[in-house]
């Protein structure tokens, strides 16, 4: 009987994924609503109803304008038990030319059930903040990015210091995707040059929610998530979401989406993102993916670092600190052959530990996935073989920076030209000995003289 209670009372709160398609839908039924537009207005007042409906209490159109035009935010309270704020949202305005069924109505349709089956289950751990963005797409007008959720920020004010995270739900709900967290790099307002990203206790306890809901999260791209991690670290992507106004504004931030660049969604900003390229189970397990990782947030404790540094596999996320401990094991077969060296090769050796050892610890991702493997076998052997395989994950890397520059998602590298010298230069360093000593190395040692073996031979014969 007890189990029995669980399971109905489990399906009570999971999301619905054909109310997410109806309100996909009924969005994208308006046509293109762009920001500014009075369609744009009928998409706000659509979803403050079904918010209303939902449950959720102090539902509010919070009108906003910036250069000219304007916009209509909507914002809906879910309150907590205790203190901290945790922002949810999705945006619902569209490309000009785009009806917008999956950019963005089926996230705005999975945070609408998602906000209607949290408050089907009681009060949570902390006040959850649903909102439905205006001006994402501010792009297409050239007055800005993110439009809404900025103006949202700033009619927060002080309150805004008490959002623990945001997370942001965007393109969802097509057959061909696999829910993903985006832990883009942008552009950081305070450092030139400079750029922030989701901290790693935010993609360790999204990752983790999801994985208890039943619903796993992938990181980036469900195959190439290990290489998708170094590259939107190096390479300045050109995809966004409205995570982009809070990290920008100095709060933890991300967004989950079913694209990803394996997958991309193909009617991207045209006019054939309609309903019915839309289904209801990929919106359901977006929404269980969102409500898990959501959960897990309610409860985290307030972090104050932004943390950086990390790197996701397996489902775990690993710290800076085991990354440094990682870059100390790459490290230690060169300082090994330190002790072993002599002269100029010596110098060689520190001087490639030294240079490697200050890329880790600055930036340490790339530094890792491109330096590692080189630095490590150019220390345990000679040979040109294992060195050349060693390179395969630093060309694997560039191979996929060009394909996405040649796709239009990446323009730019965010690596400083000093660590791009540093990173070429401890590549180069490290292949010296291979090519240096490994030729003579794998070609068995140096090839003995013929002279003796001719006089042997001519002294065999004047002896028979």
């Amino acid at each position: 009987m007890g189990l029995l209670f669980s399971a109905l009372l489990a399906a009570a709160v999971s999301v619905d994924g054909t109310a997410a398609l109806r309100h996909a839908r009924a969005l994208a039924s308006l046509g293109p609503h762009p920001w500014g537009s009075p369609r744009g207005r009928a998409a706000a007042a659509y979803v403050a109803a079904e918010l209303r409906g939902a449950g959720l209490s102090d539902v509010r159109l919070e009108d906003f304008e910036v250069k000219g035009v304007r916009g209509t935010n909507v914002t809906a309270v879910l309150g907590g038990r205790g203190p901290g704020l945790l922002v949810v949202g999705a945006h619902h305005d569209t490309a000009p030319d785009a009806p917008g069924a999956y950019d963005d109505g089926g996230g705005v349709g999975v945070m609408i059930e998602v906000a209607r089956a949290m408050a089907r289950s009681g009060p949570p751990a902390r006040t959850i903040l649903f909102a439905s963005w205006d001006g994402e797409e501010a792009w297409s007008t050239g007055l800005g990015t993110t439009t809404g959720s900025r103006a949202h920020l700033r009619a927060l004010g002080p309150q805004s210091r008490d959002i623990v995270a945001a997370f942001v739900v965007e393109m969802c709900g097509w057959k061909g995707g696999t829910p993903v967290l985006h832990p883009i790099a942008y552009a950081d307002p305070l450092r030139a040059d400079g750029h922030v990203i989701a901290p790693g206790w935010l993609l360790d306890a999204s990752l983790s929610g999801a994985r208890a809901a039943g619903a796993p999260l992938g990181v980036g791209d469900p195959w190439v998530s290990w290489l998708y991690q170094p590259a939107v670290r190096m390479f300045r992507v050109g995809l966004y979401g409205d995570d982009l106004s809070f990290l920008q504004a100095g709060v933890p931030a991300v967004f989950a989406s079913d694209s990803s660049f394996k997958a991309f969604y193909p009617w991207y900003h045209q006019a054939a993102d309609t309903a019915d390229k839309l289904d209801a189970d990929a919106l359901a397990r977006m929404g269980e993916a969102v409500r898990g990782a959501v959960g897990a947030l309610t409860l985290v404790p307030v972090h104050h670092e932004p943390e950086p540094d990390w790197f996701a596999a397996f489902g775990q996320v690993a710290p800076r600190w085991l990354l440094l401990v990682v870059g100390g094991i790459a490290l230690a077969p060169g300082l090994a052959a330190v002790a072993a060296a002599r002269g100029w090769r010596r110098a060689l050796r520190l001087g490639v530990c030294a240079l490697f050892a200050t890329l880790v610890w600055l930036d340490p991702v790339p530094a890792l996935w491109l330096l590692a493997l080189p630095v490590a076998v150019s220390g345990l052997t000679p040979r040109r073989g294992p060195f050349a395989a060693a390179l395969l994950p630093a060309i694997a890397v560039v191979l996929l920076g060009a394909a996405a520059y040649a796709r239009g998602y990446a323009h730019g590298t965010w690596l400083p030209m000093w660590y791009r010298a540093g990173l070429v230069a401890v590549l180069v360093l490290s292949a010296v000995p291979a090519f240096a000593v490994g030729g003579r190395a794998a070609r068995g040692g140096s090839r003995p003289s013929p002279r003796p073996a001719r006089r042997g031979l001519a002294r065999a014969r004047a002896a028979s």
